[in-house]
């Protein structure tokens, strides 16, 4: 069986027309979402992507994606402003409640 990753950072910037295809020919797909905190560690964003997924059985698991620094100097060194300066990787704690939301939509969560 054919599968294929979905990389998904933030619900209000992706087109749904892909997973919902994807779904409907039973492709398995792997989510991948980005928590940043500020950005997409909120309850509502977790509940949104539940209840996206949750009637796709094509979905094989949700990987959880810590936010993290490493780029940084990369745009430093571009000369370019880091939008997201002063950003912090999340806490234990968000990812954990972050996942206790997805896995209430009967998900399998890693991190």
């Amino acid at each position: 069986m054919r599968s294929i990753r979905i990389w998904l950072v933030c619900l209000t910037t992706v087109r749904w027309s892909l997973p919902r295809y994807l779904s409907n020919k039973n492709i398995k797909v792997w989510i991948r979402y980005v928590v940043v905190p500020g950005w997409s560690d909120d309850d509502d964003s977790a509940h949104r992507l539940g209840e996206f997924t949750r009637d796709m059985g094509n979905v094989e698991k949700i990987e959880l994606l810590p936010y993290h620094e490493l780029g940084k100097h990369k745009w430093v060194a571009m000369g370019e402003e880091y939008k997201l300066d002063g950003v912090h990787p999340p806490k234990k704690e968000t990812m954990e409640r972050v996942k206790g939301i997805l896995e209430q939509y009967g998900h399998k969560v890693m991190y």
